[in-house]
Formats: structure tokens, sequence, C-alpha cells
């Protein structure tokens, strides 16, 4: 048996897709529209994959499933912003499609069925809480706004927390976005106005 190589990952991690905010993945298991579409973004604050220095890199993975995630038959692209070098990116896209092993990833790329990349391009991105932004020039982008209150028009602050830990993240910061859409040879998708998620991560095989 091959050994993997061993990584650990902390980041601000962005979290937008078509159910509504909150999305019932998170509580039920199944996404509130019949499919699950999303954009996941993170920017890694800190961290390694063996001797490889990860800080600083920015990536997105666009997913899509007919179903359920549990149920399986994903098509996902990974992208990872043009700064990284070449052992990073290695690094990095070995961690995102669960070849390293450890959770998330490990899990997530079991529901996989067809993925495209790593795509290396230009990523722009500023983490900013409820207001959290993501893009890649002519093929994504998503903006997050905060939840309001229906009566007083206040921002309404929202977290889902998983006490003994989640599978992704712990604390969510629960949002919506005023833009959310991907199109790309395989997945294309616009779903703005639906759930977003604003959370630190923590990530280790």
């Amino acid at each position: 048996m091959v050994e993997q190589t061993k990584y650990r990952v902390k980041a601000n991690y962005i979290e937008v897709c078509n159910c509504d905010p909150g999305c019932n993945c998170n509580f039920g298991g199944f996404p509130d529209h019949g499919k699950c579409e999303a954009l996941a973004a993170m920017q890694i604050s800190e961290g390694t994959f063996g001797n490889v220095d990860l800080a600083g890199m920015k990536a997105i993975v666009a997913v899509k499933w007919p179903g359920a995630i549990h149920d399986g038959d994903g098509t996902a692209v990974v992208f990872i912003d043009d700064s990284a070098s070449q052992d990073q990116v290695d690094g990095l896209a070995t961690i995102l499609t669960g070849q390293a092993g450890g959770m998330p990833w490990e899990i997530l790329a079991s529901t996989i069925s067809s993925a495209v990349g790593p795509v290396v391009t230009p990523i722009q991105m500023t983490m900013n809480g409820r207001n959290s932004h993501f893009s890649i020039a002519g093929v994504l982008e998503a903006q997050m706004v905060p939840l309001r209150n229906p009566v007083t028009g206040e921002e309404n602050e929202v977290h889902i927390v998983f006490p003994n830990g989640g599978m992704i993240w712990n604390d969510g910061d629960i949002a919506t976005t005023s833009v959310m859409h991907i199109e790309h040879e395989v997945i294309t998708f616009d779903h703005h106005g639906q759930s977003g998620t604003f959370a630190p991560v923590d990530w280790s095989n």
C-alpha cells in the first residue's frame, strides 16, 4: 500500500449552492430543489502538503449532482489560481480530488463520476464574511450578501454550528447570494438568491 502524503490546510471557505439559505443538505441530507449545484472557494492561510507550503493558495471547485450528494454521479471542475507553483498545484489538486484521503474530500470524491482539472487560471477572491466574493473572468462569479430581516431590513446574523464537528466546516456564517453562476464546458448554472456560507476550515489526513 502506498503511503499517502500528510497534509494540513487551514483556510477561509465559501460555499454557494442552489439550495435555500442554510441548505437542507446540512440537516436532512437532501437538496431543497432535487439536484445539487454548487461552487466552493477557499483561500488558504496556512497549510502544507508534505514539504510543500500551501499558504496563500486560492482554489474553486465547481460541482453538480443530479440528486442528493450521497447518491453520487457528480461532475466536478477544479480551478487553482495561477500564482501557484507546479508543486503547489499538484499538492492541492491531490487533496481536492480525494487522493490524499481525509475529510471532507475523500468522501466527496467518492460521489464524483467525472472530474476536470486542475484548471490553472487567475482567480479573484475577497474573503469578507457574509459579503465575500470570488470570480474567474468569463467563467464564474459569486457574490455573497447578508440575510435581511424582512420587517426591519437589518442584517440577520445566522450561524449553523456542528458542536461535534461537521463534515466540511464546524461553524458556518449563513448568507445568500446576489450573483452565483458558472458557464464551463461541463458545468453551467445560475442560482443567485440561494444559499451562501462562509466558514473557517481546518482539514487534514
